[in-house]
């Protein structure tokens, strides 16, 4: 019919072009012709293959460069290594004038360059009283020697200080004991104890002769002293109950040994202090002014300072 043929067929999997106008349904089949206005769209049927004959040359070009470049660098490398290494004297070498020898440094010794010294000179004159500066010979070493000349140093006696000699109680001389902390004050005996009393020039003969002892060898060891009484022959001082007493000697051990004492000197020899035998750690120290032994140290004692006796 011919509507059937103005319009588009249906077939089985899609559409089919349309029919074309005139023709029967026993007819061929043949595509319609496009649309009037489709013949003035622009044409362009081998846009597609001018682009890919455009940049089809360009990319043989930067293939080829890339060669040319990579073969000129293994040319290069393999030139360098076939040259070998290069002494590096050799560009800082100077061309000699032709017929002269190249210069040598340093030149050798006895050539015509002659070292300058830089010493002064050895003729210089010094005035006379004035210091003066030698200077090695050729050869030698550069350290310089000075001379001064000064006038001779006079000698001066030198001062000094004399040490008085330490205090010690010699055998057999008669001393009285003065307290060193208490000028004027000595060693006596009264009712026969000891004690420390003040005692002078003007004092009775009897005071005087109280304080006055003789220094005899320790009766209980002879490299200490036991001191026996002026005015009372025969009789000690001794410690008996820790307390110093004058007690006639009996003739024992025991008095022997209470009535020995060590002196020891003390304040760099200026002082001595009283150390009991038997006892070594007890010293005569002053109670008031009463005297007996107490454990202590040689400082704390009573310091006792030898003087003439009365």
């Amino acid at each position: 019919m011919p509507e059937d043929d103005a319009r588009n067929g249906l077939r089985v999997g899609g559409w089919i072009p349309p029919y074309s106008p005139g023709g029967g349904p026993a007819g061929p089949i043949r595509p319609t012709a496009r649309p009037h206005a489709d013949a003035h769209a622009p044409r362009y049927p081998l846009s597609r293959f001018r682009g890919e004959s455009t940049m089809r040359p360009r990319l043989v070009l930067a293939a080829a460069l890339c060669l040319a470049c990579a073969a000129t660098a293994a040319i290069a490398v393999v030139l360098d290594a076939s040259r070998g290494p290069e002494r590096v004297a050799a560009e800082f070498t100077f061309p000699a004038a032709p017929g002269q020898p190249l210069p040598t440094f340093p030149p050798p010794l006895g050539s015509e360059d002659v070292p300058v010294s830089v010493q002064p000179s050895l003729t210089e004159t010094v005035p006379p009283g004035t210091s003066a500066t030698h200077y090695p010979p050729p050869g030698t070493s550069a350290v310089a020697t000075r001379t001064t000349t000064r006038p001779p140093a006079t000698t001066r006696p030198t001062t000094r200080p004399t040490t008085p000699a330490p205090v010690r109680l010699s055998v057999g001389s008669t001393v009285g004991l003065e307290a060193a902390d208490r000028p004027g004050d000595r060693v006596r005996h009264r009712d026969h104890r000891g004690r420390l009393d003040a005692i002078s020039a003007s004092s009775s003969a009897g005071e005087r002769a109280d304080s006055a002892f003789r220094v005899r060898s320790g009766l209980g060891d002879r490299s200490c002293v036991s001191l026996e009484s002026v005015n009372f022959p025969g009789y000690y001082l001794r410690h008996r109950n820790f307390e110093i007493r004058l007690d006639r000697n009996d003739g024992s051990a025991l008095f022997r040994q209470d009535a020995t004492f060590c002196p020891v000197t003390i304040r760099g020899g200026a002082a001595l202090v009283l150390r009991s035998t038997n006892y070594p750690r007890h010293f005569v120290v002053a109670d008031g002014d009463w005297l007996k032994i107490v454990q202590t140290t040689a400082e704390r004692a009573t310091a006792l300072t030898p003087r003439n006796a009365l």
